[in-house]
């Protein structure tokens, strides 16, 4: 029997149904891990941002095979379409807030660099700088209570808790990286609307100049956008979206390399080995049993 990827539209072991366009969940860690053991399969949540609030506890953060200590007390992000499972100790207490990637789009509407900076995996840790977890927690708590009661404009007053948070996640992110990047809003509208192109049509195998013409741009000009953003031409991020894809159905599925291919657009088998061999410096079959070293927590 095959393997396929988990994929949710609700929380892990629901699918959701309904619109998702302002869907906001928060819920305690224990509500749903004691469901399971404690134990949280990888899965990915196609339209749903996750923030997860540990203020003590002991856990693994498994991404794609890479086990990722959670480091308490941390905050963890994890954008939409993003592989993620858990190990939890029991001692491991949280908060779990859910929200759509349409909400986040909507409060950050005028400024899509911070949504690009907050769609990262990225685990923040404040052994160093509690205070700040603390005031963090508080407006959790903030939201958490206005999430339940029922007060005028609840939505809107929600929405501006919420765009508070992200704030404060979004400064924490350059503060680390030491990356600010100053790009006009179209340049960052041109990124954001090509990553969505390859998302959503990457089996197609477009070429940059498709992808380009799409967006009523030059193949020159998508170039220049990506260089500015993220040092990269417009035919590296493809490929490496595509071998992201790959990466995914290599360690958590059981189809066979000549079925991902094809999945993938590939029409032959032997290229596609090639290709990811030339990108990752490994076949897929020698790929596939490695477990992938640690690199995501960050210090505040």
């Amino acid at each position: 029997m095959k393997k396929d990827l988990v994929n949710f539209r609700g929380l892990y072991g629901e699918n959701q149904t309904d619109s998702l366009a302002d869907y906001i969940h928060i819920e305690e860690l224990e509500v749903r891990s004691k469901l399971y053991d404690w134990e949280i399969t990888e899965h990915l949540h196609t339209d749903l941002y996750q923030i997860f609030i540990f203020p003590e506890g002991e856990g693994l953060l498994i991404s794609e095979n890479t086990k990722i200590a959670l480091n308490t007390p941390s905050i963890l992000m994890i954008p939409p379409n993003t592989l993620h499972g858990f190990v939890f100790q029991s001692n491991m207490v949280g908060d779990v807030l859910t929200f759509s990637q349409s909400f986040v789009e909507s409060i950050f509407k005028n400024s899509p660099h911070i949504v690009l900076e907050i769609s990262r995996l990225k685990q923040f840790t404040f052994e160093e700088s509690l205070e700040v977890f603390e005031s963090l927690k508080q407006l959790k708590q903030q939201i958490a209570t206005e999430f339940i009661a029922e007060n005028p404009e609840k939505q809107l007053f929600m929405a501006s808790l919420f765009q508070l948070l992200f704030m404060h996640l979004y400064r924490l992110s350059v503060a680390v990286e030491h990356q600010i990047t100053k790009s006009d809003n179209r340049t960052l509208h041109y990124f954001q609307s090509f990553q969505k192109q390859i998302k959503q049509s990457f089996h197609e195998s477009k070429s940059v100049t498709e992808y380009a013409k799409e967006l009523n741009i030059t193949a020159v000009h998508l170039n220049r956008v990506c260089q500015t953003l993220v040092q990269k031409s417009a035919l590296q991020i493809i490929h490496e979206y595509m071998i992201n894809e790959a990466q995914k159905y290599l360690l958590n599925t059981s189809y066979t390399i000549a079925e991902i291919s094809y999945f993938l657009d590939f029409k032959d088998p032997a290229y596609f080995t090639r290709f990811f061999k030339k990108q990752t410096g490994f076949s897929p079959s020698e790929f596939r049993g490695r477990v992938l070293p640690n690199t995501l927590s960050e210090k505040v």
